[in-house]
């Protein structure tokens, strides 16, 4: 397994934002809700954390990646190797980034300097994020 580096899983998660952002303006247009105003609580975690907590776990259990995942040949696997089951999707897509975001995103930046490049949500889920396919021959440290 050739772990992913961290600018790799940065570069997925863009293209990420780049499908669940215009999902969720969708979502609140669909309800009557201008996207562009200041959303209340409910309204943010309505349109925006559980379609996104949604996405995340269900792509990560069923197939290992999000499609930013797929497209940069990266999957999400236990540490030993196995797939990730629901259970495991959810702690750390849902419990495990929501506390690697609160501190100002720590638990994120913590893969930069984490010998195995696990951020906090891996850690809190025994997950590593490894290459997939033909592209995990490449260097761990390889810029996308």
């Amino acid at each position: 397994m050739v772990i992913a580096s961290p600018w790799r899983r940065f570069v997925a998660s863009l293209i990420d934002g780049l499908i669940l952002v215009p999902l969720s303006f969708l979502l609140m247009a669909l309800a009557g809700i201008n996207p562009l105003v200041q959303t209340t609580f409910v309204q943010d975690l309505l349109f925006n954390w559980i379609p996104s907590w949604a996405y995340y776990v269900i792509f990560t259990a069923l197939h290992g990646a999000t499609p930013g995942k797929m497209a940069l040949g990266l999957k999400v696997v236990r540490t030993d190797g196995q797939p990730v089951d629901w259970l495991t999707a959810f702690m750390r897509e849902v419990v495990g980034k929501t506390l690697s975001t609160l501190p100002l995103l720590l638990g994120y930046l913590w893969a930069f300097f984490h010998p195995k490049r696990q951020a906090w949500h891996d850690l809190i889920a025994d997950t590593l994020v490894v290459r997939s396919g033909p592209a995990s021959a490449r260097s761990e440290d390889e810029a996308p």
